[in-house]
Order: structure tokens, then sequence, then C-alpha cells
């Protein structure tokens, strides 16, 4: 297995950090949004998540719902779609029974995933967000991210949004592949 990992070197630090601005800032409460203040956080509306699908199935029992088929599911200007959308809650929060929004562990998107934020687009055959760990995996033999010219494909690709780190591994018959346009000079 192929792994596609950050290190540094004087003549690639450019790329690797303009490949960077390719992950999307997540927050816990919801699909997206940003680690700065804005004035869509400020909005009550740009917080909210849509969600339509052809089919609901609510577990409360298990803390869980699935949303399945031709799944969309927006927060602001953050768009996911997929075949199913399944989402995990706790059930509690620190001072005792908890709403949805505060208490969402995870999220995982299967069959035909495709998330858009700002000029990004993620696709994979799966995404799954962890909320405490700040983690995004997208799985799938071509699961990709581009932003504008840039591309970095491989079968998981792990986002630590915690730290910035992120991983990249090829597949038993695939390898990673980056494409990154440099905005001046490149690798000189």
């Amino acid at each position: 297995m192929k792994i596609f990992s950050y290190r540094c070197s004087t003549g690639l630090v450019l790329p690797l950090l303009l490949f960077f601005m390719l992950v999307p800032p997540l927050t816990t409460h919801g699909v997206a949004g940003t680690d700065t203040p804005s004035a869509e956080a400020a909005d009550p509306e740009a917080k909210k998540i849509h969600i339509s699908s052809d089919r609901l199935i609510s577990n409360t029992a298990d803390n869980n719902a699935e949303f399945i088929g031709n799944v969309k599911a927006s927060q602001g200007e953050t768009l996911i779609t997929a075949d199913s959308l399944k989402i995990f809650f706790s059930g509690t929060s620190e001072g005792g029974p908890a709403s949805p929004s505060q208490s969402l562990e995870k999220l995982v998107a299967t069959g035909n995933v495709e998330i858009k934020f700002d000029n990004r687009l993620a696709v994979a055959r799966q995404a799954v967000y962890i909320t405490a760990q700040r983690m995004l995996i997208l799985t799938g033999p071509g699961a990709m991210v581009t932003s504008g010219d840039n591309t970095i494909t491989g079968e998981t690709i792990t986002f630590y949004r915690a730290d910035g780190r992120f991983t990249v591994e090829g597949g038993s018959n695939s390898r990673v592949k980056a494409v990154i346009l440099p905005e001046e000079s490149g690798l000189e």
C-alpha cells in the first residue's frame, strides 16, 4: 500500500502549502463551516443543516437516522450528495440529554458521494466525518479532492482537522496521484 504523507523539503514547501488549501474546515455543529467567525456564522439560517432524500429511517433506540435515496444535505455553501447519509448521535451531552446538533458523533455518506464547498470538490465511494476527532475520511477507488487545477487521488484520504495533517493511501493496484499547479515559480 502506498502512502503519501506530509514531509517538507525546501523545494516542496510551496506546493504542499497550496495543497493544504484543499482541506475543508469542518465543525462539530454540522456538515461543514469555518473555523473563524464570519457573517455566515452569525446568521442562524447558515448554521442549519437541510437534508432531503427519498426515505428516512430513524432509530431513536440506537441514536441514529439514515436518509436513503437521492440524498442532498446542505449547510451554508456546503453541499453533500450521496445515495445514503447516516447520522449517529450520542444521546447525551455534558449537562444531560442533548439535542441532535449537540450530540452529533459521526456522519457516514455512502454511494456516489460528492462534497462541494467553496471552489472545492471531494468525490468518494464513502465519506465519514467523526466530530470529536475532527477527522474526515474519504474512501473508495479513485477517492479525490479537487481545488481549481489541483487534485489529489488515492483509495483513502484522511484529513485530521485538529492539526492540519492528512494522509493519502493508494490501494493494492493503485498509487497515490497528485497534480499541483503552483501559482508562481513551482519547484525552483
